[in-house]
């Protein structure tokens, strides 16, 4: 039987921030995500792949942008030059390939969806925030 998946009630049940836990797959190529956040993520981009992130309870979030930084270590140096802030219900879709990291005041439930395979640090992976996802079809609640 086809079954929803409720979102806040499914973030709810995450303890640790920054830690995200798939939901499902779609045609074998796009990862949907469920994290809590707070506080600061590192600099990162995804060279292969845009990202879209969605907030789902708390907020709001920004996804600050480095957008002539061609490195985590440049946008260190650069710093912020766009913001995007999202509420409960917005969603943003970060390009391939430029420097970001999200960040949120208070706790906050997102929805990240990206390509299979792709990890939350991106170009720094291998970062002590970086967390490998099982991408294998979870059973939905």
């Amino acid at each position: 039987m086809a079954e929803s998946i409720h979102l806040r009630s499914r973030v709810e049940d995450i303890t640790a921030h920054w830690s995200p836990q798939h939901l499902l797959t779609i045609d074998d190529s796009h990862s949907f995500k469920i994290a809590k956040i707070k506080g600061s993520f590192i600099w990162h981009s995804h060279p292969h792949a845009d990202e879209v992130f969605y907030c789902v309870s708390g907020g709001p979030m920004k996804i600050e942008l480095s957008t002539e930084a061609k490195s985590p270590e440049e946008a260190d140096k650069l710093g912020v030059n766009d913001v995007v802030e999202l509420q409960v219900g917005d969603l943003f879709r970060v390009p391939k390939g430029v420097q970001h990291r999200p960040v949120a005041d208070s706790e906050t439930g997102i929805l990240v969806v990206e390509k299979i395979g792709t990890v939350n640090t991106g170009d720094r992976e291998g970062d002590k925030r970086t967390v490998y996802v099982d991408e294998g079809e979870k059973k939905k609640r």
